[in-house]
């Protein structure tokens, strides 16, 4: 059989075989058409009437050929949407995570519930109200007006008046509804807390009593409590710490003497020139045993610190009198007079890491991840991990910044020295990309950096730097970035009156283009906890969703 040739047309017929093909009485044979399967049409390349070339036909699809292409395609579309919606229930589930992420910012978000507090905060300035993230709720701790002080008319002493619930309360973010309440005793101080609900526990650890019989009370992630003595000794004095930690602190010996002096400003302050040691010591909340020790040997480099606050004239007060603990998220930080020492929550001293036998305590920043900037000089820091190991050293002050739980977190920021801007630097200490005119980084996304220049929002590309999109601030004029939060396609910041009080806004643009999806009005911080938005506001609080 001869071959045809190439730059002819080539038909061929679909063969059918079932009752609904085209043949003759639903036979399923092809109908006769003139034309062979396999050969030229026409013959000699040429039509059976005028002798035109050939042309091409598409093949005679049957009505079982039809009807199963668009079965076939059907099903394709519902995969391809299964898809999506398997990645978009993944991403939301990524964003449940993490302290800025929310499952969906698509849309903008309405009043779902709200509760009232116990005691309204009513016109004061800020509401300083302490949260803490346990097991997906937000907890809220007993609170007081830092502004307003009431007069007791028995007594004639002032004092904070009290705010918020009066118990320890989780509230569930999703349905608004209380989960538990737990209540504290006198004078009680718990730990860790922050006030944008970026910390997260398993445990809450606070100390409650009077001084001569402190507790230690310990509140679990599902309401359930456990007390026991503090069992102090001596100058001893206990703070609550991360991790379900208490921290005791005491001076292992007397302080020597300080400087005589009648004039403070001529004679360092009054800072003690004597090396004062003070004994910290990390133990477990619920048991009592020992995690670590470390003693901690220093001069206080701030005199401030050493005097009576409602006295600046006085002598330096004593060790005991001055010590304070502040828990971080990752970190322990011991201040007091002749004291200033940062520790991991393993009792690595982190504050002396860089300070090259110097002895000087340097100023400490938590990034996240078990990672902390240690300032090595006016324009300088040292990352280092909670062993002390060194990380990297940068040149400029190491910014903390969010980062959406989809996104590396291969880039540390520093701000540069002399002016705005700031470097990308990578972890092993390489510049990737430098920004001249950004003020401050507001998120770190999979794609984008979200930084604030002057009132306008900018994304730049994260891998390098390059300017993607700009969004006037107009709207936001006069208002300051409080919080910053992500769906992963949506970036919504918070924006409120640095003053506070008063109206502000929450405002939503696309990570990928800086266009406006939606602006709504709030008067207080907005947070996200387990992907949901919930403003704090003076009254109560509200879910968004």
């Amino acid at each position: 059989m001869s071959r045809p040739d190439e730059r002819e047309p080539v038909v061929f017929d679909l063969v059918g075989g079932g009752p609904d093909d085209d043949g003759p009485e639903g036979s399923g044979a092809p109908a006769d058409d003139g034309s062979a399967v396999g050969r030229p049409a026409g013959g000699e390349g040429a039509d059976a009437v005028g002798g035109s070339p050939a042309r091409r036909r598409l093949p005679h699809l049957s009505r079982r050929t039809w009807l199963l292409a668009v079965a076939v395609a059907a099903v394709v579309a519902v995969a391809l949407t299964a898809v999506d919606l398997v990645r978009d229930h993944r991403r939301e589930d990524l964003m449940r995570t993490s302290a800025v992420g929310v499952a969906s910012l698509a849309d903008p978000p309405e009043e779902t519930w709200t509760v009232p507090y116990d005691v309204p905060f009513g016109s004061a300035a800020f509401v300083h109200q302490p949260v803490v993230v346990m097991d997906g709720l937000l907890v809220l701790l007993p609170s007081a007006l830092r502004d307003v002080y009431l007069q007791d008319p028995a007594t004639g002493e002032t004092g904070p008046a009290p705010a918020g619930f009066s118990d320890v309360t989780a509230v569930d973010p999703a349905s608004g509804a209380v989960a538990w309440r737990v209540p504290l005793g006198e004078d009680a101080v718990c730990g860790p807390t922050g006030y944008d609900a970026s910390v997260t526990t398993d445990r809450l650890t606070c100390l409650q009593g009077p001084e001569d019989a402190r507790e230690v009370l310990t509140v679990e992630r599902d309401g359930g409590t456990g007390v026991r003595s503090a069992e102090l000794a001596g100058d001893e004095r206990v703070f609550p710490g991360p991790e379900g930690m208490v921290v005791r602190v005491r001076p292992i010996e007397e302080p020597a003497g300080s400087e005589e002096c009648d004039d403070p400003a001529g004679c360092g302050n009054g800072t003690p020139t004597a090396r004062h040691e003070v004994r910290v010591v990390a133990e477990d909340a619920v048991t009592g045993a020992e995690r670590w020790t470390e003693d901690v040997d220093l001069t206080a480099p701030d005199g401030v610190i050493c005097r009576d606050a409602s006295d600046p004239g006085s002598a330096p007060v004593g060790d005991t009198e001055a010590l304070h603990v502040a828990a971080g998220t990752e970190s322990v930080v011991v201040q007091g007079c002749g004291t200033d020492a940062t520790l991991s929550t393993d009792g690595t001293r982190l504050d002396l890491v860089a300070a090259e036998g110097s002895g000087s305590p340097a100023w400490v920043t938590e990034l996240g991840s078990g990672r902390f900037a240690v300032q090595t000089g006016p324009a300088g820091m040292t990352v280092v991990d909670g062993a002390g190991h060194v990380l990297g050293t940068l040149e400029g002050l190491v910014q903390p910044v969010a980062v959406a739980p989809d996104a590396p977190d291969d880039l540390w920021f520093a701000g540069r020295t002399g002016g705005t801007g700031f470097d990308a630097v990578r972890e092993d200490g390489s510049t990737a990309w430098t920004e001249r005119s950004g003020t401050r980084v507001l998120l770190a996304a999979r794609d984008v950096v979200v930084m604030e220049r002057g009132s306008r929002l900018i994304g730049l590309d994260r891998d390098t730097g390059a300017e993607l999109w700009e969004r006037a601030g107009d709207d936001t004029s006069g208002l300051a970035n409080f919080r910053t939060v992500t769906d992963g396609e949506t970036v919504a910041g918070v924006y409120l009156p640095p003053e506070g009080g008063g109206a502000g806004m929450l405002v939503a643009v696309g990570l990928a283009t800086g266009a406006e999806r939606w602006t709504v009005p709030v008067t207080g911080m907005v947070v996200a906890v387990g992907g949901h938005l919930v403003e704090v506001t003076a009254d109560g609080l509200r879910g968004l969703g």
